[in-house]
């Protein structure tokens, strides 16, 4: 597989289930989804489809939960206890609902976002499973652009992919390009 291709795809993605296609998202109408191969940024089995076509090609493929984002595993829904999710002694209702995607932090300072399944008087069950776990997924749209990525691209895609390193609360994270994920930049 080619690296450091940088490489933009207009494209719909459709979950597969038994009762049919569901759109999942796509491409705004001239904005498309950029990224250089060969980087992790991407689905390894995304990338293996796009990278060989040439710019005009279209495609149409389908991903297996395996080639996607797996299984959905029970060990990832976790039931926490409620107080986690008080401020000033209240519980956070406005943010913390069924349904709602909440934004986290592991005990490692692993960023990661879990998806509240119920709320019972002294626990918040939530899944951490990719949202698309379990889902076969397909990819329907065409190739905008695929050429070899300039050093700036690279240099300015790996800046995007790293946490910052200063633990400057004032900083404004310009030395990152202003997303280096850390949940300061904007």
């Amino acid at each position: 597989m080619e690296k450091n291709n940088f490489i933009a795809v207009e494209y719909q993605l459709y979950s597969i289930d038994e009762n049919g296609k569901h759109l999942r998202e796509k491409t705004d109408e001239g904005r498309t989804f950029s990224f250089i191969s060969g980087m992790g940024y991407t689905l390894e089995e995304f990338e293996k489809q796009i990278v060989p076509l040439n710019e005009g090609a279209e495609f149409s493929f389908q991903l297996t939960p395996e080639q996607a984002y797996g299984e959905i595993e029970k060990e990832r829904i976790l039931t926490l206890d409620r107080s986690i999710f008080q401020i000033n002694g209240h519980f956070d209702s406005e943010h913390i609902y069924e349904g709602a995607d909440v934004p986290m932090q592991n005990e490692d300072g692993m960023r990661l976002n879990g998806h509240v399944l119920k709320i019972t008087d002294e626990n918040v069950i939530m899944d951490f499973n990719h949202p698309l776990a379990g889902e076969t997924l397909e990819y329907k749209g065409k190739v905008i652009e695929n050429r070899e990525a300039t050093t700036a691209e690279i240099q300015g895609f790996l800046a995007m992919l790293s946490p910052c390193s200063c633990d400057d609360e004032g900083c404004d994270h310009d030395h990152c390009g202003g997303h280096c994920g850390c949940g300061h930049c904007h």
